[in-house]
């Protein structure tokens, strides 16, 4: 086998593993890369231990390299953008609410932003407070009443 078939299996095989950070195929793209690199280095050594030794080291060198500019790259995709969740810009103090504060919305309503299982969050007076639902689940976007303060949370119920 030629040396340009050496560096074309050590390329693929770069690349499958490249592949695979962007899509998920439960390792299928990972065996099919290992192989390629391994295909590779075989035919190598076929060729002398030098070549060998430099595809190993190449491909040492190379692939936590890919792997790291993979990962930095992967949110910037189409999938990433999918998977990953969005930044916020900037998180305030006007976009919380401290415990010393709970008080003053007792009695209250507002909206669930969160599925509260027992805790989740909901927006009172504009604020995203952290509550505690009083006995069952609370779906997200339900109207709650804020009954007493627990702690650090807010205890609601559903209104009916």
């Amino acid at each position: 086998m030629s040396i340009t078939w050496v560096f074309l299996l050590l390329a693929i095989g770069l690349f499958l593993l490249l592949a695979e950070v962007f899509i998920p195929s439960h390792g299928l793209l990972t065996v099919g890369a290992l192989g390629t690199l391994g295909a590779s280095v075989y035919f190598a050594f076929g060729h002398g231990p030098a070549l060998g030794f430099t595809v190993i080291i190449v491909a040492v060198i190379l692939l936590p390299l890919e792997i790291v500019l993979g990962v930095k790259l992967f949110p910037n995709t189409p999938i990433g953008k999918l998977m990953m969740l969005k930044r916020r810009d900037k998180t305030t103090d006007d976009d919380r609410v401290g415990a010393q504060e709970l008080d003053q919305y007792v009695g209250k309503t507002g909206v669930t932003r969160t599925m509260c299982r027992p805790a989740g969050i909901a927006e009172i007076e504009g604020k995203r407070v952290d509550v505690v639902a009083e006995g069952m689940i609370i779906d997200a976007e339900r109207p709650v009443t804020a009954l007493r303060t627990d702690g650090n949370r807010l205890v609601v119920r559903e209104k009916a």
